[in-house]
């Protein structure tokens, strides 16, 4: 494995000449949920009594999780492997976005039954460890949006169990990856959060590369 250091310069190649056409994905991952809370903030002034605007409150709590389960998380799953795409030279389309929405129709299916999966078993062992183990999990299954789209014959459990062999030994090593984005994150958030429409693929890209070098080491074991 490289240091963290040489992940995110790595990133910054990968990223070179990109940066504006990646933090585009990022836009309209944010802007989906953005808009959903925009509609739900207006409920109140259009002239519903009390209990109908709870009524509907709560009717567009659920289909914002819905819009998370089907639509953001899937989305998210697919701009996890442009990343990789564009590690590896392999883009067979001329913008990131394209490429994000290719992958989000071409494994939509599965990214949706894997998070829901996913989502069940951090919760149960959320429960039971009071939230640590939950966290734990979170990193064992990192790696699964790749795994997908990277093995088309892999099934949710079979993703789900192959992530969290890839992760043993490393979830460490992706946490400290990701904590040494801290200072740039503050830096975001300072701007109103701007920032974050370039240091989100700054951070996937690093993560990128994270990945591909964990399947190298499975093919070399292999």
């Amino acid at each position: 494995m490289r240091t963290y250091f040489d992940y995110r310069a790595a990133a910054r190649e990968t990223l070179e000449g990109r940066w504006n056409e990646t933090a585009l994905m990022t836009l309209i991952i944010i802007a989906i949920p953005i808009l959903l809370g925009v509609s739900t903030v207006c409920f109140p002034f259009m002239g519903l009594d009390e209990m109908s605007s709870i009524v509907m409150n709560s009717s567009v709590n659920g289909f914002t999780t819905l819009v998370s389960i089907l639509v953001l998380v899937p989305l998210e799953f697919a701009m996890c492997n442009v990343f990789v795409s564009m590690i590896r030279g392999t883009m067979e389309n001329d913008t990131p976005v394209k490429e994000m929405f290719v992958f989000f129709k071409q494994d939509w299916v599965r990214y949706v039954k894997t998070n829901i999966l996913e989502m069940i078993i951090i919760f149960l062992i959320s429960l039971i460890t009071l939230g640590i183990g939950g966290i734990i999990f979170s990193y064992a299954y990192s790696m699964v949006p790749y795994l997908l789209h990277d093995y088309p014959e892999l099934g949710a459990r079979e993703a789900l169990r192959m992530s969290r062999e890839l992760m043993k030994g490393h979830k460490w090593d992706l946490f400290v990856l990701q904590l040494t984005f801290l200072g740039w994150l503050i830096l975001a958030i300072l701007t109103c959060g701007i920032g974050l429409l370039w240091l989100t693929p700054y951070m996937y890209a690093a993560q990128g590369h994270f990945y591909q070098d964990l399947k190298d080491e499975l093919i070399e074991e292999e």
